[in-house]
């Protein structure tokens, strides 16, 4: 089964942030001299430098984001393919060298630093435009597959019946050939005509709507009271294996996509009084409900409207539309799953949904952070950088000491990285407080900003006082273990309350 829409950690972001870290680690700050001034150094590789760790950051932003996976995966293959072009080109290049005469370890060094992080980010660059270009093609798609099944609504479902109440409305009052009265038909055909119209308004919605939670097992309970209305001889039952009121990412047209599943599995089953089962189950982060019949099972290219999103070229309505209604909200608006599994007996169709984080307990995937949000962390986490920086320079003296974890003292080199370090921590806080749609506990900007001191003593106890000392023994700087100083925590209490405060700020903006 493929992923739902925006489901999960996208490690294709991880590909991305490990070229960045790895080619800024071994490239740009083995080229960087230790002894250099801070205007050489902003002279020579400072910019590489931030594109490198920027380049880093972004990937860590892929990750946790919620964009689609294949967004992310093909962003990740085209700097994969950008960093092997370069490493080609730079073999290239060393040979020419090599034949015209020496250079200098240090010329060598930089232009490997420089070229490498510059292919990365053109083939970042290149993904970026390739995935957006990618996604336009499929939306366009699916407004073709909507603009498709409206027409046929239309044609079949309304104007059809328009003109059989026309036809009914200029007789006599009286039975039809099949018993039933004009006013009666014309009432049956106006019910039908009713019914379509919500159906457009399923498949059409709002421009940009998302799913929001739903109540699942009250829709599944209205969609099979409306089978059972229409087909009374039929027989369906209802299994639930999960908590009562089990929400899905859907919207209140979902019992209108059931219906129709359910009833695709009435009408096409071989008997006079079908049974059909439908199960609800929940799997940690996502919803799952089955329907199965005792039909025939469901022939491939009526499964392929459904799975792989094919539009069959015939306008009969009996023989796949209703599934294709299921296809454009399921699959398309929601972003889910349909798996159809055909057997001798019947068939089992099973459309997967994901949960709302909040409703997840023990989830450690969600649907990612919106790129809005990640935003908001990367600008509050820089500013509250600097200003711990300006903070930490005061009370110790240097920065430089940011930069010996990497084999630089620098100080320059030393800034840098601490407002890169600053941002991957403000990353990691922004995950943990969207995870559970935070804003309904923390309403007010003072309890985020509360909550941005002690996440800032926690660095100070964790990332400062045990983690750096650690890392300043292995790479050959005695530092006591652990290194709990006055000065770095009130240097990250002010980052803390800096960055929760902007983040709240920014973050009200859009509750």
């Amino acid at each position: 089964m493929e992923s739902l829409r925006g489901h999960g950690v996208k490690y294709g972001g991880f590909v991305v942030a490990a070229i960045g870290f790895f080619a800024t680690r071994y490239t740009v700050l083995e080229s960087i001299d230790s002894g250099a001034s801070l205007g050489e150094f902003l002279l020579g590789q400072a910019t590489f430098l931030t594109l490198g760790l920027g380049l880093t950051v972004f990937g860590i932003g892929l990750a946790v984001s919620s964009y689609e996976e294949s967004f992310v995966d093909t962003v990740a293959a085209w700097s994969v393919l950008g960093t092997i072009s370069m490493v080609l080109v730079l073999g290239l290049t060393f040979v020419g060298i090599g034949d015209a005469g020496e250079v200098s370890a240090v010329t060598q060094s930089t232009l490997v630093a420089n070229v490498l992080i510059g292919g990365s980010i053109g083939g970042v660059l290149t993904g970026i435009r390739a995935a957006m270009n990618s996604r336009q093609r499929r939306e366009l798609s699916k407004q073709a597959d909507r603009l498709t099944v409206l027409n046929r609504i239309l044609r079949h479902e309304v104007l059809n019946k328009v003109n059989v109440i026309r036809g009914y409305a200029d007789l006599e009052p009286g039975e039809t050939a099949s018993g039933a009265s004009s006013l009666q038909v014309i009432q049956r055909n106006a019910d039908r005509i009713d019914d379509s119209i919500t159906e457009l308004r399923a498949i059409v919605g709002p421009a940009g709507e998302r799913p929001v939670p739903t109540d699942l097992p009250a829709a599944l309970r209205t969609a099979i009271d409306d089978v059972r209305s229409v087909h009374e001889t039929a027989t369906v039952s209802l299994d639930i294996d999960a908590p009562e009121g089990v929400r899905a990412l859907a919207d209140a047209h979902v019992d209108t996509a059931l219906q129709h599943l359910i009833e695709n599995a009435v009408v096409h089953a071989d008997t006079a009084d079908p049974h059909v089962s439908v199960r609800l189950e929940a799997q940690g982060d996502r919803v799952v409900v089955h329907v199965e019949d005792e039909g025939p099972g469901i022939p491939d290219d009526v499964a392929a409207v459904v799975e792989e999103r094919q539009l069959p070229e015939y306008d009969d309505p009996t023989t796949g539309f209703g599934l294709t209604l299921v296809r454009l909200l399921v699959v398309d608006k929601y972003g889910g799953v349909i798996d159809v599994e055909a057997g001798d007996s019947g068939s089992v169709v099973s459309v997967t949904l994901a949960r709302p984080n909040d409703d997840v307990v023990g989830d450690t995937t969600g649907y990612g952070v919106p790129p809005w949000v990640l935003g908001v962390t990367a600008i509050a986490a820089v500013v509250a950088g600097v200003v711990m920086g300006l903070v930490s320079q005061a009370l110790t003296g240097s920065l430089a000491i940011i930069g010996a974890l990497y084999g630089v003292m620098n100080g320059g080199v030393g800034w840098v990285l601490h407002i890169f370090h600053s941002v991957v921590f403000g990353i990691l806080f922004a995950v943990v407080v969207t995870r559970r749609n935070p804003w309904q506990v923390l309403q007010r900007p003072e309890a985020l900003t509360g909550l941005g001191v002690g996440y800032g003593l926690f660095l100070w106890v964790f990332a400062s006082g045990f983690v750096m000392p650690v890392w300043l023994n292995a790479v050959g700087i005695p530092a006591p273990v652990p290194n709990l100083s006055t000065p770095i925590l009130v240097s990250h209490a002010v980052w803390g309350a800096v960055f929760g405060a902007l983040f709240a700020v920014g973050t009200e903006r859009h509750r």
